[in-house]
């Protein structure tokens, strides 16, 4: 059955879970008042869904695999926040590599979601290339 809201996209559903708990670690005591961190660690995770979504809804290969990018891109500012979620004692070394694992599922669904579409916006392109040069 064919996917007709970003919502069933399996990498939108782990984007979303990883934004769950984003929200919810910066929640934590450590944290909570630093808001500079927290706006901006809510900001890249939900960026991640945020893109997924709007690259779904372009429907032309080219700004599908545009606003992917933009989501995998978000996608590792997240992990970075991670990281330093673990260096700052919010954390434990389990936690780290749970959401690092999930991170790490996000991306290779996000990257599967987006290779048919990276190709055939190559495919356009050469097409347009030889066109115009001929």
């Amino acid at each position: 059955m064919p996917v007709s809201d970003h919502r069933q996209l399996q990498c939108w559903q782990l984007g979303d879970s990883l934004r769950a708990k984003v929200i919810a670690l910066c929640e934590h005591r450590r944290v909570a008042n630093d808001f500079r961190f927290c706006d901006g660690f809510r900001a890249a995770a939900g960026s991640v869904c945020r893109n997924i979504s709007e690259g779904f809804a372009r429907y032309h290969s080219s700004d599908i695999v545009q606003f992917f990018g933009y989501a995998l891109a978000s996608l590792a500012e997240t992990e970075d926040y991670v990281v330093e979620c673990r260096t700052r004692g919010v954390i434990d070394d389990a936690t780290l590599d749970q959401l690092l694992d999930l991170c790490g599922h996000t991306r290779a669904t996000t990257l599967n979601f987006m290779k048919p579409h990276l190709q055939k916006a190559r495919r356009s392109r050469r097409s347009r290339t030889k066109r115009s040069s001929t």
